[in-house]
């Protein structure tokens, strides 16, 4: 029997312990049993992040799919609440992966077989009993985490400037004085010299300091050290929560509570910045530009298109007072701005001239090439599909030598584990021709792409941002921009480069 092992720490687990030694121990335990059940242990998935949800879990997610690949005839865990403590929608996720596929669930104390009534009725009771469970922890810890901040103490990671210290049991921050003097020198230049983020970040890196978890100081982390509270002594909790992922290819984000519901209380930690220092950062900040964030639609049309051509970076929009919205690079002493709209116009320039290039191609091609490169796909797909016959009887024939002796146990299972990784890699290869076969037959030719080229250049003023945005997206892979850095002209250059397949 294939099997695969799922790993996870549980609260269930001693505190003390941390997660590598959890699962050092679990995973002897579990191969100990593999070996006395005659089991082909074939995958080892250690999960080392926590959180209820099964998409927040990347190697639950990452079996979940094995599973639905046929993988494994079974997963062997220390226990059933190891697969997860989530709701009911997650819940029914997994057991329904598990059941389609006729995949056990192994533990040290019981098999279960999802497709009888008994099994699945069991399994389902106690993976509710321990979501139940989570709830009162989570409920318990959420309770005392609010008692702890409304007395002023903190918790969480401490913040630059600050080190963890207790007083009594209960956690607080005591004052780091090395970094204390880098927050205040931050405070003086933005409040007292009239320095903006972009050139304190760069003081800092050139002083040779750094922040805790980057090697250099950027404008982002000056700005979260000008915003921050806790320098003038306040704990503020609640602030944001995490938004739960509802699919794997969601991304991890957090949204701002409303201010009603924060916890603001005076921390029993002493400040670093007085007051009234403190505000007249805020007052400077609100007459000051700042770059842009995301507002939840799209102000630039050549958002996350246009990069600087002499550093890479993705050019922002940003709205000058004096001169209206301008791209700029947003490394420092890089290219010089320019004017959004003299940008949008050397642009539709270029797409013009491509344009009627295009309009030329389209008459004398037939998409030869297109077909020659699948073909070219084809082939080698056969050639991968005759390796994996090839190993699928090596496998076969392990079970086998394991009979007649000529294999042990140990043995058996380094060699299955070997000849399965080299089946997963070539099945995973064929899957990528097939869609690499796919892709170039979905790709549009020249022919297909001018009207919407056609619409982009002459409709140009007509369209919504988004809908430029989006075009330009479908037909254009990058435009560089560059403008040397001492030009008093206004002179600029665009590198218009189009889709490959165009």
């Amino acid at each position: 029997m294939n099997v695969a092992i799922y790993l996870r720490k549980s609260r269930s687990d001693p505190e003390d312990e941390s997660i590598e030694e959890t699962l050092s121990r679990h995973k002897k335990t579990l191969l100990q049993y593999a070996k006395k059940a005659s089991l082909t242990v074939t995958k080892i998935y250690e999960e080392v992040v926590s959180g209820d949800g099964l998409f927040v879990r990347p190697q639950m997610v990452l079996l979940m799919q094995d599973i639905e690949n046929d993988k494994y005839d079974g997963v062997l865990c220390i226990d059933i609440d190891r697969l997860g403590r989530v709701d009911t929608k997650d819940r029914g996720i997994i057991l329904d992966t598990f059941k389609t596929h006729n995949t056990l669930i192994l533990t040290p104390n019981k098999t279960y077989n999802l497709n009888d009534e008994l099994d699945e009725f069991s399994t389902e009771i106690q993976m509710l009993f321990a979501r139940q469970e989570l709830k009162k922890i989570t409920a318990r810890l959420q309770a005392g985490m609010k008692r702890t901040v409304q007395d002023g103490y903190h918790i969480g990671e401490p913040p630059y400037g600050y080190r963890r210290t207790y007083i009594g049991k209960r956690p607080s921050l005591e004052i780091c004085e090395e970094e204390a003097q880098v927050i205040r020198m931050v405070f003086d230049m933005y409040v007292n010299q009239g320095l903006g983020s972009y050139t304190i970040a760069n003081t800092l890196n050139s002083m040779g300091l750094k922040p805790r978890k980057n090697n250099i100081f950027s404008r982002t982390t000056i700005q979260f050290y000008l915003q921050n509270e806790i320098y003038i002594g306040k704990i503020i909790w609640n602030r944001r929560h995490h938004v739960k992922k509802k699919s794997p290819t969601d991304k991890h984000h957090q949204t701002v509570n409303p201010k009603e519901e924060w916890i603001v209380s005076e921390g029993v930690h002493p400040a670093i910045i007085d007051e009234e220092t403190f505000n007249k950062a805020q007052e400077i900040r609100l007459t000051r530009s700042h770059p842009p964030c995301y507002k939840g639609y799209i102000e630039n049309p050549f958002a996350g298109i246009m990069k600087c051509k002499n550093c890479g970076a993705t050019m922002i929009r940003q709205l000058s007072p004096k001169c209206g919205p301008r791209l700029l690079c947003p490394t420092t002493g890089c290219n010089k701005s320019s004017s959004l709209s003299k940008i949008e116009k050397s642009v539709l320039q270029s797409l013009e001239n491509i344009l009627n290039t295009y309009k030329l191609k389209a008459a004398q091609s037939e998409g030869n090439e297109q077909n020659t490169h699948i073909n070219t796909i084809q082939t080698q797909i056969l050639e991968t599909k005759k390796k994996l016959f090839t190993l699928k009887k090596q496998k076969e024939k392990l079970h086998d030598l394991l009979e007649q002796g000529v294999y042990d146990i140990p043995t058996f299972t380094e060699r299955g584990q070997v000849i399965s990784s080299n089946i997963s890699t070539l099945e995973a290869t064929l899957e990528d021709y097939q869609k690499q076969i796919k892709e170039i037959s979905a790709m549009p030719s020249i022919k297909e792409a001018l009207p919407t080229l056609n619409r982009l250049v002459y409709d140009y003023y007509s369209l919504s941002v988004e809908e430029k945005n989006n075009m330009m997206k479908q037909l254009i892979e990058v435009i560089y921009y560059q403008r040397d850095k001492t030009d008093l002209k206004h002179n600029f250059s665009v590198d218009v480069i189009m889709k490959q397949w165009l």
